[in-house]
């Protein structure tokens, strides 16, 4: 029987423990990860290292520093571990009953959640878990791990989206304007964006971007306002605008439903504009349910941004800007 393989090492274990400690350039996490000690991975290597006959690291005082080789190592065993993870995951998941979503928390409470109950009554066998990120990075939802294993959908928005490793597929745009609520003015009247000025801000995002955005697109460079209240995520943003207390910045795509009923309202003359965000979807699994969650999406958002559409027609809100 011919041999093969015959240059790697007799134990793949200190491969697996390189990948982690190439992957962090630190031997301390990487023996957090695998939940063993930080000496085991530092005998781990230098074992890797006798057995290979090439040194892997430079061992600074407060630093690794990958050699030449160790990158070429380490390149590959990053890529060919996360598919076999992911193989692993999906041969798993053909027998599984359960869709797992990770969604950035303004999109799955102001949008996906009261639409899924459509998907559900489709697919009434299938158990759904949603998971997301609590915080913000400074946009209406929070910035995903797309690098966790418990998710079959991942479904976030980014402002640039080159800086994502993962093939992620564009989903929609963000159509930003100012709303109010009605309970925040004396009778009927619509205000016009000066007189909004005057009510307090609020804003969606600790960065404040999104009032910067549409302040730039309206040629507007001493916005009036007296106090202005920040929060972390859009859906808070909203819920205190509701309540009267201000006036907010909102992707149009998440209030459609109080726009038609009049709960919220947007100022006369006020531009809609596209925001630097857009919304993308990665699928870390292959399946039917996941095919099946995409296509209801697509559609879904087809008929909402549709009815987006018909509210700027029928109120004659400015025309969007590109």
């Amino acid at each position: 029987m011919i041999k093969r393989h015959t240059l790697l090492p007799s134990s793949l274990n200190g491969l697996r423990v390189f990948e982690a400690a190439a992957r962090h350039l630190s031997f301390t996490i990487a023996a957090q990860e695998l939940n063993v000690t930080q000496s085991a991975v530092s005998r781990q290597i230098r074992l890797l290292e006798e057995q290979l006959g090439f040194t892997l690291f430079i061992r600074q005082h407060r630093a690794l520093i990958l050699t030449e080789e160790g990158k070429e190592i380490a390149l590959i065993l990053t890529r060919q571990f996360s598919e076999l993870n992911n193989t692993i995951h999906q041969l798993k998941q053909h027998e599984d009953n359960t869709l797992k979503l990770n969604v950035s928390m303004s999109f799955a409470v102001r949008w996906l959640i009261p639409r899924l109950h459509s998907f559900k009554e489709q697919n009434p066998n299938l158990d759904i878990i949603i998971s997301s990120n609590i915080g913000n990075n400074g946009n209406y939802g929070d910035q995903l791990n797309l690098d966790s294993d418990d998710y079959d959908i991942a479904i976030s928005n980014y402002q640039d989206p080159t800086t994502i490793k993962q093939p992620i597929v564009f989903l929609r745009k963000e159509y930003l304007a100012p709303v109010y609520s009605m309970l925040l003015v004396k009778g009927d009247t619509q205000l016009t964006i000066d007189e909004l000025l005057t009510y307090p801000r609020l804003h969606p995002t600790k960065d404040r971007s999104d009032w910067r955005a549409w302040f730039t697109q309206m040629g507007i460079q001493q916005p009036l306002g007296n106090t202005e209240l920040t929060f972390d995520t859009l859906d808070m943003a909203l819920t205190s605008c509701l309540s009267g207390q201000g006036a907010t910045i909102t992707d149009l795509l998440f209030v459609t439903n109080e726009l038609k009923q009049g709960f919220l309202k947007l100022p006369l003359e006020a531009k809609i504009i596209y925001s630097p965000w857009k919304y993308y979807y990665y699928c870390r699994t292959r399946s039917d349910k996941v095919t099946n969650f995409i296509d209801w999406l697509i559609k879904e958002l087809e008929v909402e941004t549709e009815q987006l559409f018909s509210l700027i027609n029928q109120y004659n809100w400015h025309p969007i800007k590109k």
